[in-house]
């Protein structure tokens, strides 16, 4: 027997040859001298476990090098950590983090295997096991997100309705949801996540935020200021600086703009009740308006304990302090910063819709402002509409206490929609001529001048709005501190309040307003529970809500028998509308401002039973042809039989008629009201076009309105 010792083989490691020279050369003794080992010493009775399989196992273990400890540190700053195993790994080897290295860095990200990370305020890292003829744990991220807070949001009935965390990533810390996670605008705002643009570590990244929330005491989230009922905590006001009332309420606020929240952050030093009495006295010598805004202020502040349906509209003249006034209530609970006045207010109306959406959504129980309608009388008929559209979303959704537009999941699910918890406030320059009566039923509307002394707007103006703005501030947190103490009992505090202030209203109303209707009797309801909030204001400040009634409820009726004087119009001009429009039609057919065509788009006597004249036409015989001026009437018999007219040619000569029935209609509302006093053929093959039909007239195919005839003449069947 030989004992030769190899050279570094390929693999790096150092080998030794044993050759046998016979049988008896290689036996158990043989091999270990030759290696230079010895059996120990065996105990009596003891059976010999060294087989002559064994031997092949221990001269191929005597060739194996001697590997390194397969404990592996925490890496610091080496990218990857590697260690080896005894036997090749298998795909189950690979499926187990476990498997992997006897102490794998950090913490297994659950729900993505091969991934592991730690994280602290500080930092932290981000591995993914590499696969190969070693284990190796490579560095992905030189950073992972820190998870502070895990939020969840409190929905309607209490319930969970979302998850928010507060993540640290650099030195970024951030709120987010969960759901904004889930894209990549969510990442965004995070200015040191290098690395994260990949779908797949954005999934491992949410794994990681959700790993560290579970271990993280659930806080309350509302996504609205005022009052909410939290868990174990009872009822609380949210401010929109997020404080609460009681103070020290385990409880977030998300969606908070930076420049209102930092509006309502408090004041260095509360007013004294003097100043408070000097500042209520002060408005009331300026002006009804102003106080009656401050009521309606204060009144918003409790709408969650007892809702009050309505929308509140000052329709003035320009220049006249509406946005003064307004902004006397919203002063309740917001100091103007950086500025001295007014403060911000909630959404001008030439804001987009969603924008006026979800800020109306967001301020609960407390002022809204929505400033400032700009209408003239030479507006576009564009601007008209759109304001028609805005008005028509937030003064019916608060009326009838609905979302303000309804919205659906992808799987066509209900979702929540935007609500509004307050009473809005709209300052109008004017509002649309054509303003459904509906909405003035919703609204209480306060009409101002710039010379009627509704408003002192240059004593607002020259210093009076910033002089009120520490008394104001003082007197909203009282309120708030008043409307806790009655706590189950608010609501019945609130509609003794309604009681007491339709009491004194109501001599007043029946002086302005002797014989008014129903409809008109539920205006004044939600006017009078408007004025209550005086009795709020009164709580708060020690003076009596008589007092400050006084100054307003004369006026109020007033104001109020001028809308039920507008809301008459609108009613009769809704309910006339069909025969006005047949009025208004005959007039100009006969006075030769419109003529009727017929189907092929020819001048000539279409109407059976009727004269040339009743059509507008006139002959002339030197051409032997039918003239007529103005707009046509196409005579279609085949289509009812019907006149079809374009809804532009239509609004001119209703305007033209100098009819108030039918003369303050724009081009897009004309349609809908023609329908719903039936004065057209309803289109039934066309959804979103149900009141104009496409026709087909000579070589033209026009966009028309169907009139029935009957509404002009006496069309023989």
């Amino acid at each position: 027997m030989a004992t030769h010792h190899t050279p570094r083989g390929e693999n790096g490691s150092d080998g030794t040859l044993i050759r046998c020279q016979g049988t008896p050369a290689c036996g158990q003794e043989a091999v270990l001298e030759a290696l230079g080992m010895a059996l120990a010493p065996r105990k009596p009775g003891a059976a010999s476990s060294m087989t002559s399989s064994s031997v092949k196992d221990v001269s191929h273990t005597a060739a194996a090098p001697a590997g390194p400890s397969q404990q592996t540190p925490r890496p610091s700053g080496s990218a990857v950590i590697t260690s080896p195993r005894p036997s090749p790994p298998t795909a189950t080897d690979w499926s187990d983090d476990s498997e992997a290295t006897e102490t794998p860095p950090g913490l297994p990200v659950i729900g993505s295997t091969g991934w592991r990370y730690e994280a602290d305020e500080h930092g932290g890292t981000v591995w993914k096991v590499r696969r190969g003829k070693e284990v190796a744990w490579e560095v992905v991220l030189d950073w992972a997100p820190y998870v502070s807070e895990r939020l969840v949001v409190l929905g309607e009935d209490g319930k969970s309705a979302g998850r928010y965390y507060t993540i640290t990533i650099g030195a970024d810390t951030l709120t987010k949801s969960l759901s904004d996670l889930r894209t990549a605008d969510g990442w965004n705002d995070f200015s040191d996540d290098s690395g994260a643009a990949s779908r797949t570590t954005r999934d491992v990244l949410i794994n990681i935020i959700t790993d560290q929330g579970k271990r993280l005491p659930r806080i309350p989230v509302v996504t609205h200021t005022g009052w909410h009922k939290l868990p174990d905590a009872g009822l609380t006001y949210v401010f929109a600086d997020a404080r609460t009332y009681p103070s020290n309420r385990l409880v977030r606020l998300i969606g908070a703009p930076p420049a209102l929240r930092r509006a309502a952050e408090p004041l260095d030093c509360a007013a004294s009740d003097s100043e408070c009495r000097q500042a209520i006295e002060a408005i009331a010598t300026h002006g009804w308006a102003p106080m009656m805004a401050l009521a309606v202020g204060a009144r918003a502040m409790a709408h969650s304990l007892r809702p009050l349906s309505a929308t509140f509209v000052f329709d003035a003249e320009p220049n006249s302090g509406k946005t003064s006034a307004a902004n006397t209530g919203r002063s309740l609970l917001l100091t103007p910063r950086p500025h001295s006045w007014p403060p911000i207010p909630t959404k001008g109306m030439n804001s987009t819709v969603t924008d006026i959406e979800c800020a109306l959504d967001f301020e609960g129980d407390m002022p809204i402002l929505l400033d400032d309608i700009p209408l003239t009388r030479v507006s576009s008929a564009s601007e008209v509409r759109e304001m028609e559209k805005k008005l028509e979303l937030v003064i019916r959704a608060a009326g009838n206490a609905t979302e303000i537009k309804g919205r659906r999941n992808r799987d066509l699910t209900a979702k929540p929609g935007n609500q509004i918890r307050s009473i809005p406030v709209i300052a109008a320059q004017m509002l649309p001529p054509a303003m459904q009566e509906s909405l003035y039923r919703r609204s209480v509307v306060a009409y101002l001048s710039r010379e009627g002394g509704e408003v002192d707007w240059r004593w607002y103006k020259n210093g009076g709005g910033e002089s009120l703005t520490k008394p104001l501030r003082t007197i909203g947190e009282r309120i708030i501190a008043h409307l806790y103490e009655q706590g189950e009992q608010a609501s019945g505090y609130l509609e003794h309040l309604e009681q007491e202030a339709a009491r004194q209203l109501t001599p007043h109303i029946n002086k302005a307003l002797p014989e008014r209707s129903d409809t008109m009797e539920g205006v004044i309801t939600a006017a009078a529970a408007m004025l209550s909030g005086l009795g709020l204001v009164a709580a708060a400040t020690g003076l009596r809500m008589s007092d400050l009634t006084h100054t307003v409820a004369a006026p109020l009726a007033a104001s109020l028998a001028r809308q039920a004087s507008v809301m008459d119009e609108r009613s009769t001009a809704q309910g006339g509308v069909a025969t006005a429009v047949g009025e208004a039609l005959r007039k100009a057919l006969f006075q030769k401002r419109a003529h009727v065509r017929d189907a092929k788009g020819v001048a000539r006597p279409a109407v059976p039973g009727h004269i040339e004249q009743d059509q507008g036409l006139m002959y002339r015989r030197e051409t032997k042809t039918w003239d007529g001026r103005g707009p046509a009437l196409y005579w279609l018999p085949g289509r009812g039989p019907a006149l079809g007219i374009t809804s532009r040619n239509l609004n001119m000569l209703l305007k033209a008629s100098g009819d108030p029935r039918v003369n303050s209609y724009v081009d897009r509302s004309l349609p809908e009201a023609l329908l719903q006093a039936g004065a057209l053929h309803r289109n039934l093959s066309q959804k979103d076009r149900i009141a104009s039909h496409r026709v087909r007239v000579g070589a033209d195919n026009l966009r028309l309105l169907l009139l029935k005839p009957e509404l002009i003449w006496d069309v023989p069947s």
